[in-house]
Order: C-alpha cells, then structure tokens, then sequence
C-alpha cells in the first residue's frame, strides 16, 4: 500500500486544513479549467449541497466561496456569496466541551451580517462519540464519517480521486477508519481492539437507545466500557455495564449509605433470581468501595453468544441483553417489593 498523507496528517488542524482545501474547489471560477479542476469542483459543490440539506436550505446554483480558518476560533468558514455561512466544529474523536458551540454560533450571529437562517452550524466528527445530545441542544447539524463518505463516494467522487493524490488519500483515511470499526463483525473477539469496541458500541446504541459508552480510566491500564438498562431506585441506581468481554453488574450509591450492606444483599439477590433466567450469575474478583461498585458478574460473558469460531454472533449478543435488561428489572421490581 502506498503512502497515505493522512496517516500522519492525523491533528484536527491537519482536517481543517483539508476541508478548507476541498470547500474552497467550490467556487464558480472552478467550474470550468481542466478536468481535475471541474471533478473537484462538483466533490465540493456535493459536501455542500449535504450541508445545506441538513438545514433545510438550497445550495445556490451560482457560488463564489470565501474561506476562513480558525476565525473567532471556529475551525473552518465557509461564506457562499456573502449571504450564507457554513461554521464547521471539526473533531477527530474528541467532543465539544466548555460551551464552545454555542459561543461559535454567537460570534457569527454578533456579526449582523447574515440571516439568522443563513447560518449553517455542522458539527463534523470523522471518529466517533458515544451521543451527540448536546451537539443538538446547542444547535449544530451533525455530520459523520458515513455522511463524508457518502458524497465522497459518488461517482464524480472516484473520478476526481484519480486526478487528486489529496482528495484519494483522505477517502483512503476515512475508509481505513470505517474498516477497523467494522472489523468486530468479522473478527474473533480475543482480536478485538478498541475500533472493534466502538464499532460493536455503536451497533448496540441502534438497539437500544439508552446505552452510552466512553474510554474508562483505571490503575490496570482502563478499557472500553458501555453501560445501560439504568434502573432508579430512591438511594441507588442500578445498571448493566460492558467492560470489553467482562459483563457486570453495577450500583451507584450516595456516599452515606452502608455500601457493604448494599452491595451484599444486591448479589443475594441476582443470583437467585438468575435461575429464572437461566443465567449463571456470580460474585467479581473483588468488591470495590465506591460510589460505583461491581456487585455481580455474568459467569460465562459473552461466551453465550459466540459462534464456534470465536466472533461474536451479533444477534445472538443483542438477545442476551435484552435478556439482561429483563433480568435487571426484574430485579428490582423485587427489590420495590419489598
């Protein structure tokens, strides 16, 4: 495989950059000239015309384009005909944070000069996160790695990425990414990496709604986590948590509370309602201490929903948890019982 420029162009200044690049092709001037020049020009016009849908508004057919970096800290702007401004939140798998999209989209709106509905805010991750709830409160449209790839995979696309080392190095970068977060439907679980964790993260997200998943930090060197099935008690919430393979059950618990007597008397209690279930469900390596404690474990994982060859079987996984998610209501329906 030849070199890609990407693969140490990785910085979300490195994807700025490119994006500023490939907007700027949009301009009418571009519409004619060589054939590179036009095929990059109709890429451009496609990224924008998806942009603009997000808003509900028509991408004009006529377009001369300013582009502006880091202007008001806003990674890329984008103004069409000094009537429309395209703002771009650009990430690499971070996320907002500290208020930034709602200062970016008042700096634009101080301005005065464009219409309240001609402001275009994207919000573009080519990673992934665990939930863009925020991102939508503040405003911004979203626009992921599949959407990039979709307009970068038309067919004007695959001409122009012949003529462009630029333009056929970044699909080459989005597609490897797009490739290693796929790989946990083809690869033997004990092959997994975190691409892989995400990638399955994501799958079970479309299943069930209330999942969320994130890196988790520890002494031993952390690892990918997705917790669900929440259920709200008066003193505790109790949840289910995946930490890669190991599937555990946990309590999160106000500091005044007996945590010892809590978390006892949850794992009396789960595992004899775990033959219900048909489930074998036992005590962890160790009891923690605490705000958020592991007081039960699933003996056998997701070794109940592998197939002979050591991948998982995705339905199969998305039926015990469904499983898991009855067991822990059950739970502590019983635990409202009492």
């Amino acid at each position: 495989m030849q070199p890609n420029l990407f693969s140490y162009a990785t910085s979300e200044l490195s994807q700025d950059a490119f994006l500023c690049w490939l907007l700027e092709w949009a301009d009418e001037k571009y519409k004619t000239g060589s054939k590179k020049h036009q095929f990059l020009n109709t890429v451009s016009r496609e990224l924008l015309e998806m942009f603009f849908e997000k808003c509900d508004l028509v991408l004009p057919s006529i377009i001369e384009t300013e582009v502006y970096k880091q202007d008001g800290n806003i990674d890329v702007l984008c103004i069409i005909n000094k009537e429309y401004c395209v703002l771009i939140e650009d990430k690499v798998g971070t996320i907002q944070h500290s208020e930034q999209l709602t200062r970016y989209k008042a700096y634009i709106e101080d301005k005065n000069i464009y219409q309240t509905n001609n402001i275009i805010p994207i919000y573009l991750q080519t990673r992934d996160q665990s939930n863009y709830k925020k991102v939508e409160k503040d405003g911004f449209k979203i626009v992921k790695r599949k959407d990039i790839l979709s307009v970068l995979s038309k067919p004007e696309s695959l001409e122009a990425r012949e003529l462009s080392d630029i333009l056929n190095d970044y699909i080459l970068h989005l597609e490897k990414i797009e490739n290693a977060v796929n790989s946990f439907k083809h690869k033997t679980m004990d092959k997994w990496n975190q691409s892989a964790w995400i990638g399955y993260f994501l799958a079970i997200q479309e299943q069930f709604s209330n999942a969320n998943w994130g890196y988790v930090a520890n002494p031993s060197g952390g690892f990918m986590g997705l917790w669900c099935f929440t259920q709200h008690l008066e003193n505790m919430d109790i949840y289910l948590q995946l930490e890669q393979e190991k599937i555990c059950f946990k309590v999160a618990v106000d500091d005044n509370v007996n945590k010892s007597s809590i978390r006892n008397s949850l794992l009396k209690l789960f595992k004899e309602e775990a033959k219900n279930f048909n489930l074998d469900v036992t005590k962890p390596a160790r009891f923690g201490n605490g705000t958020y404690m592991t007081f039960a474990i699933l003996k056998d994982g997701f070794d109940l929903a592998k197939n002979n060859n050591g991948t998982l079987n995705i339905e199969e996984s998305f039926l015990l948890l469904e499983k898991l998610a009855k067991y822990i209501e059950h739970c502590v329906n019983k635990l409202r019982c009492v």
